[in-house]
């Protein structure tokens, strides 16, 4: 009679575990039917894909955090003093004072204003260019290179469409295969006018570059500078300079001209 009570207590115990096991059993075969199920896939997939831009955007702005806003902001802080820098000059310079000195605004110090930063805009970005095509001539010039040069074409298709650009084939030995051509690109660059400034006194022409190469088999002496690798010209068109060229004509022997040449001859 003592023990009744204890029988009860694990009566409703064995009840709730039984009540909880159906419980559990009933959710799973639930869940299961609606897994298998076409919404329940496509809750799935687009629990998937919602996961996926969750991690791409937190990656992109962890690169944007770790790499890009640094330069950015230095970009930034740079833009904003070269700016204040650049009003307070221009707040000095179109400013004229008037009868009663005071200072007044000058339409023609505005403009004259404008017309120099255009002016500076311009040699700034040529010097930018020079400052980074020198170390990259600098690793790649080849100096008096005897090759030979067959034929240039012109392939700008009008003065007045933008930059002159010549193109000039050849092969560095005879006979020309695909293995041993080569192609420049002959073309008024920042670089390549101070080069022939620095070297002839004059400016870069590169339609008199390229017409000492006559349209027949010529044995010459160049000045180039650049990689010449054919996938980087097939891939991004980044062609050999070509920035000075002395050639004489080969006779009918194959390219064994009777004369050798050498620089002091075509000086």
């Amino acid at each position: 009679m003592t023990e009744k009570p204890h029988d009860d207590a694990n009566a409703l115990l064995d009840g709730i575990d039984k009540t909880l096991s159906d419980f559990k059993t009933k959710a799973y075969e639930a869940k299961k039917s609606y897994d298998q199920s076409e919404l329940g896939r496509a809750h799935r997939d687009l629990t998937m894909l919602g996961r996926f831009w969750s991690q791409f955007v937190r990656s992109c702005g962890w690169i944007y955090m770790q790499l890009i806003a640094p330069v950015t902001w230095r970009i930034y802080r740079f833009v904003r003093w070269a700016f204040a820098g650049y009003r307070a000059l221009w707040a000095r310079c179109v400013y004229a004072k008037d009868a009663y000195g005071d200072p007044e605004f000058s339409k023609a110090r505005g403009g004259i204003m404008i017309l120099a930063t255009i002016a500076v805009c311009y040699l700034v970005y040529g010097a930018l260019t020079v400052a980074a095509t020198l170390p990259w001539y600098l690793a790649t010039v080849r100096h008096d290179e005897q090759l030979y040069l067959s034929n240039s074409q012109n392939l700008s298709g009008s003065q007045t469409e933008g930059l002159e650009v010549h193109e000039v084939y050849g092969c560095e030995t005879l006979p020309c295969t695909e293995q041993n051509t080569v192609t420049f690109r002959v073309r008024s660059t920042w670089f390549n006018e101070l080069w022939s400034i620095l070297h002839h006194g004059s400016l870069f022409y590169p339609g008199y570059v390229a017409a000492a190469v006559s349209p027949v088999l010529n044995r010459c002496v160049i000045t180039s500078y650049g990689v010449r690798r054919k996938f980087l010209v097939r891939s991004w068109e980044l062609y050999p300079d070509l920035v000075q060229v002395e050639c004489m004509p080969t006779g009918g022997d194959g390219g064994k001209d009777s004369k050798t040449i050498d620089n002091k001859d075509y000086r």
